[in-house]
């Protein structure tokens, strides 16, 4: 089973009612076969935007973070999702799976960014592989003919008449 962060923002709540609210959360996770490693409080914090609170149907511009770590099966967390979804204390839903999100560790190249540009090599490769468009070549064109016009042409001079 992969592991997935489940993020439940819930409305403004009491702490009562925020504890009832997490437990239905958690038990809903628990009764479909979740094994639940931690759980985060991110604390009490404004929304990106405002939300719609299902019940009253007020706009809510503040909320209560959560995150829940847990191992999951695909098809559990889609009814848990659906289920979490459908609790009227909760704003959000969503789950991430955590265990595509690691990423590659990527060397550091500082000494090659801090060489002069003509002498990066991807600089050189841009300018080897570099393409050149038709109204570019167009504009060459027509800069090269209008200074080949406009260099004075030496006429052959006449001899001398006797």
């Amino acid at each position: 089973m992969p592991l997935f962060e489940i993020t439940v923002i819930t409305r403004s709540l009491s702490k009562v009612d925020l504890v009832k609210a997490l437990t239905r959360a958690g038990s809903t996770l628990l009764d479909n076969g979740a094994i639940i490693e931690k759980v985060e409080s991110l604390g009490h914090r404004d929304l990106p935007f405002k939300r719609i609170a299902k019940q009253t149907n007020e706009s809510v511009y503040t909320s209560n973070y959560f995150l829940f770590h847990s191992h999951l099966s695909f098809d559990a967390k889609k009814h848990v999702l659906s289920t979490l979804r459908h609790d009227l204390d909760t704003v959000h839903v969503d789950a991430i799976d955590v265990t595509k999100t690691t990423s590659e560790v990527k060397k550091c190249n500082l000494e090659e960014i801090m060489k002069p540009p003509a002498e990066r090599e991807s600089v050189k490769s841009l300018r080897e592989n570099q393409k050149m468009g038709h109204f570019t070549r167009q504009m060459i064109y027509k800069r090269t003919e209008k200074e080949w016009k406009s260099i004075p042409k030496s006429y052959p001079i006449a001899p001398p008449r006797p």
